[in-house]
């Protein structure tokens, strides 16, 4: 091959593979960390058994289950977007793809694989911008972190006199 042909034949490549890149990069939201926080928050109630610092200890709801702890968690990007995505089968995790279980996007399960009790409940629908929102907020503001702080708290509420804030203080 000439090397001009070599040249057309490599840019003629390189205009065929840009659309693919730009598919790939729209189909891997990289999440807003506030928003996530908000829906953690609020919307995906995931603080009533994580708890407001996702410790799964501080501030947690008397009627739910307590969560583990998202700060010490060792789960990638992809597993916790499927976690969210799929729940914990065999625990309350719920699971917020309205999809889910109905083919086998989910560890390869559907509902019908579950004996009674075994399938993880069902949560507020989520849509894939949601999920990589509350991802971006656990690996920015929650995951490895230590101790809450009274910063974090006030952070957290958007409020430095939120009652939960007080015994950091």
């Amino acid at each position: 091959m000439s090397p001009s042909r070599a040249a057309v034949v490599s840019i003629v490549l390189v205009a065929l593979a840009a659309p693919m890149v730009g598919a790939q990069q729209a189909n891997d939201p990289a999440g807003d960390p506030e928003r996530g926080k908000i829906v953690f928050r609020t919307v995906g109630g995931c603080a009533n058994c994580h708890g407001w610092a996702a410790d799964g200890k501080t501030g947690v709801a008397l009627h739910s289950p307590a969560g583990p702890s998202l700060r010490e968690t060792k789960l990638n990007k992809e597993a916790l977007a499927e976690t969210i995505r799929c729940g914990r089968p065999g625990t309350q995790m719920p699971y917020h793809d309205r999809a889910a279980y109905r083919d086998d996007r989910c560890y390869g399960l559907v509902m019908s694989d579950f004996t009674p009790g075994d399938a993880p409940p069902r949560g507020k629908t989520f849509g894939e911008k949601d999920v990589a929102n509350i991802v971006a907020y656990l690996q920015t503001r929650v995951i490895g972190l230590g101790k809450p702080t009274y910063d974090e708290c006030a952070d957290f509420f958007d409020n430095p006199a939120a009652k939960a804030c007080i015994i950091l203080k």
